[in-house]
């Protein structure tokens, strides 16, 4: 699978402890995408997934977010993360996508539908800088909904998407890296 980065301990991108994967490349490049870098195929970030995986201490992990670039456009590696977490009995997966739910499940694929009916929550829909009204902290843009797949989360996620947006900041080999759906001020500090 091509990722980007995998970061364990984040508390933005979802509920509680997570573990935050970056897929990499994509195919809508949305204007002011907040990950424009992920956009392009780098095939120098291709790894064994599960092997890079299985290298993470889970304790204490409440979730999973799965983020990009665009997930669905590596669908098998996407389903094998999935049956992974899921066989590690981490249920809280939380995939973003540029495509909309109707067009996955046009798409007929059974790799998608396994992973649609194994996840927690799908944010859909592309990102439109138009309408990012700076409040949402799980959604960039007003557009893009909140699709609970497992009805088991609402509780969990009605709970967190009431806080303000808020980010964290990493250094990983020199690299300055912000972490959650960013504010317009923080984007011009940044």
């Amino acid at each position: 699978m091509r990722v980007e980065r995998i970061i364990t301990g984040v508390k933005t991108l979802g509920p509680g402890n997570r573990i935050v994967i970056w897929t990499n490349g994509c195919n809508k490049r949305c204007k002011g995408c907040v990950s424009s870098r992920l956009q392009q195929i780098d095939e120098r970030t291709e790894l064994d997934i599960i092997y890079s995986l299985e290298e993470f201490s889970y304790s204490g992990i409440d979730g999973v977010t799965i983020s990009g670039g665009e997930p669905f456009i590596q669908i098998s590696e996407l389903k094998k993360v999935v049956e992974y977490f899921k066989n590690k009995k981490i249920d809280d997966i939380l995939v973003y996508s540029g495509y909309l739910l109707e067009e996955l499940i046009a798409m007929n694929n059974d790799d998608i539908n396994y992973i649609l009916n194994n996840i927690a929550v799908l944010i859909d829909g592309e990102y439109i800088d138009e309408l990012n009204d700076n409040t949402s902290n799980i959604k960039g843009s007003k557009n893009q909904k909140i699709i609970y797949m497992d009805q088991k989360f609402i509780d969990k996620y009605n709970g967190y998407i009431k806080d303000e947006r808020s980010m964290e900041t990493y250094y990983i080999e020199n690299l300055k890296i912000g972490v959650g759906i960013p504010t317009d001020s923080y984007i011009k500090k940044f």
